[in-house]
C-alpha cells in the first residue's frame, strides 16, 4: 500500500513481527457421512442428524447428496431450489427441500446449563416425487451427505502445548502444525430467524427508504446487522453509533469525460456518533457507504456522500460518484 505522504509515526510501527511465512487459514468445515434416517409416513419432514452419539459436537452447514434406500434401486434425491439443466436431469425427479431452525437446549441442558453461549443449529428435510406423493413407497431410508462443522467444539481446544496443536489425515514431511490465533467463536447460519427473507429485501432499498424521516438509518442498521456478528458487543454499538441519514436532490457536474453536463442526483449525509468507534474513527466505514449507495442509484445519476459526526460537524464530502446500478 502506497501513500501520498511521509507518515514517521508509521514507519515503526511495520517489522518483521507482521510477517509469517508458511500460514494459511483454516476452516471448521470438513464432509461427512451423516447417520442413516429412518422415513415414515407419518411425518412430512425429517430430523438430519450427523452423529447421534454425539450430537453437539456436529452441525450441518450444507447438504452435497441425499439418496433413498429400500427394496428397489437407489433414489437420488435433487435440492428442490437449486439451477438445474433440465435437459441434463430430466423433469421427473425427486426433490428435498431443508429447514433450518435453532437449536432447543436438552433438559440437561436446561437443568446445568449449556457448555457455551453457542446453541447452533438443527436441520430437517422434506422429501417431494413428481411421480409419487412424497416419495416412493418401497423407500425405507435416507442416506445424507453432507459438510459439517464441529459447532463451539473448537473453542475448547487447548493450544500452544505439545508438539503440535493438529495432525494430518495423510503422511507428509511437516514436524508441527500451531495454530497462531483462534479458534475464532462459531458464526449462527443466516438461514433461520428470517434472515434470509431480510437479505432478500436488501433488493428494495431506495431513494424513498433512504428519504423517509428517521427511516434512512433505521434501514441500513439493519443491514449492517445482516452482515455483522450479533455476538460482537464492539460491533453492534458502532451499528447504533450511526445516528442520521439523510438526503436531498441536488445538481452538479457529471464527472464523466466528453463535453460538460450537468445532471441532478442524491446527496446523502450520514451522521456517527463518534463516541461509538472510539480507536477507529468513521471514515473507513463511510468509505464503504460511498461505495454501496452509488451502486444503488441508476445511470445518469450520481450519489455525493457526506459524513458528519454529533461532535465536529462535517468531516468528509466524497465527490459526485457516477450511478453504478445495473441496467436490466
Amino acid at each position: 500500500m502506497l501513500f501520498e505522504r511521509f507518515d514517521q509515526s508509521l514507519e515503526g510501527s511495520v517489522g518483521t513481527a507482521q510477517f509469517v511465512p508458511f500460514c494459511t487459514p483454516a476452516i471448521n468445515l470438513f464432509p461427512k457421512r451423516l447417520d442413516r434416517i429412518h422415513l415414515s409416513d407419518r411425518v412430512n419432514e425429517h430430523h438430519v442428524i450427523a452423529d447421534r452419539t454425539r450430537p453437539m459436537d456436529f452441525e450441518v452447514h450444507s447438504l452435497t447428496a441425499i439418496s433413498g434406500h429400500g427394496t428397489g434401486p437407489e433414489q437420488p434425491f435433487l435440492p428442490f431450489y437449486a439451477v438445474r439443466d433440465p435437459s441434463r436431469y430430466g423433469r421427473d425427479q425427486s426433490y428435498y427441500i431443508v429447514r433450518r431452525e435453532p437449536r432447543v437446549l436438552s433438559s440437561d441442558q436446561r437443568r446445568n446449563g449449556p457448555r457455551s453461549t453457542y446453541i447452533g443449529s438443527e436441520s430437517f428435510v422434506s422429501l417431494v416425487d413428481s411421480q409419487q406423493a412424497p416419495y416412493r413407497h418401497d423407500l425405507r431410508q435416507l442416506g445424507v451427505s453432507a459438510l459439517c462443522t464441529n459447532r463451539d467444539l473448537p473453542l475448547f481446544m487447548n493450544t500452544g502445548n505439545g508438539k503440535t496443536d493438529f495432525t494430518l489425515a495423510d503422511s507428509a514431511p511437516v514436524q508441527a502444525i500451531r495454530c497462531l490465533a483462534g479458534p475464532s467463536r462459531p458464526r449462527p447460519s443466516h438461514a433461520h430467524d428470517g434472515k434470509a427473507w431480510r437479505l432478500i429485501s436488501q433488493l428494495s432499498l431506495n431513494y424513498l427508504s433512504l428519504s423517509e424521516q428517521g427511516q434512512g438509518a433505521a434501514a441500513l442498521r439493519e443491514l449492517l446487522r445482516l452482515y455483522g456478528d450479533s455476538n460482537d458487543a464492539a460491533l453492534q454499538l458502532q451499528i447504533e453509533g450511526l445516528r442520521e441519514v439523510s438526503s436531498k436532490a441536488v445538481t452538479r457536474r457529471l464527472p464523466m469525460p466528453g463535453p460538460i453536463v450537468f445532471g441532478r442526483g442524491l446527496e446523502i449525509t450520514l451522521e456517527f456518533d463518534e463516541n461509538a468507534f472510539r480507536g477507529t474513527g468513521v471514515f473507513l466505514l463511510g468509505a464503504v457507504f460511498e461505495r454501496f449507495l452509488a451502486r444503488y442509484v441508476s445511470i445518469n445519476s450520481f450519489t455525493e456522500t457526506v459524513i458528519r459526526t454529533t461532535e465536529r460537524g462535517e468531516i468528509m464530502r466524497w465527490k459526485a460518484k457516477p450511478g453504478r446500478r445495473p441496467t436490466l
